[in-house]
């Protein structure tokens, strides 16, 4: 009679499938590693960061010690519809087109920065590593006809001196929607 294994990632708990036959220590159990976890064991074997931030599946901007963006993942410059250029070396709040940055005091310094869900959920985990997931942000972004709200989730991981702050969902908000919020 021919067992059949289950296989999961040894890391994430994926299930990886079946395979037929054979035994395992584990049991009715083997273990691999999924795509997602093998990506980030080969980062830890020195895979270049543009490399590694392309093979993540959402949009992610990775952020140094002083708040602006290094790069970003080809997700993340096609959801903002921009190049690397205008990406590279600014403040979040540039980059995400916050009301608020066109100020003259600039991003991070307005009264305004001192509640910004994303400023602040990126610049704590820069001081105390704690990863952050599914975060609700708000962001009132720029346009010509006035301040156009933005709903997203955002969620931080720190990486050597770097934050990566990935995009999981964004939703712009109808002026309906707008009217009849207590923001």
């Amino acid at each position: 009679m021919e067992t059949t294994i289950k296989v999961v990632c040894c890391e994430c708990g994926a299930n990886l499938g079946f395979k037929a036959g054979g035994t395992s220590p584990y049991g009715n159990v083997s273990h691999g590693l999924c795509n997602s976890c093998a990506h980030h064991f080969y980062a830890q074997l020195g895979m270049p960061l543009n490399e590694y931030l392309e093979g993540l599946l959402v949009p992610v901007v990775a952020v140094n010690q002083k708040g602006t963006i290094t790069t970003a993942n080809q997700k993340a410059f096609d959801l903002l519809n921009k190049t690397p250029d205008q990406v590279q070396g600014f403040c979040g709040g540039d980059v995400f087109e916050c009301e608020y940055a066109k100020l003259p005091e600039g991003c991070g310094q307005t009264i305004h920065c001192s509640g910004c869900t994303i400023r602040n959920t990126v610049m704590e985990t820069m001081q105390t590593g704690s990863p952050h997931q599914w975060v609700p942000a708000y962001l009132d972004q720029h346009s010509e006809t006035g301040p156009h709200p933005i709903d997203l989730f955002v969620s931080t991981e720190k990486r050597g001196d770097l934050v990566f702050l990935r995009i999981e969902e964004i939703e712009e908000i109808s002026p309906e929607k707008s009217a009849n919020s207590n923001c």
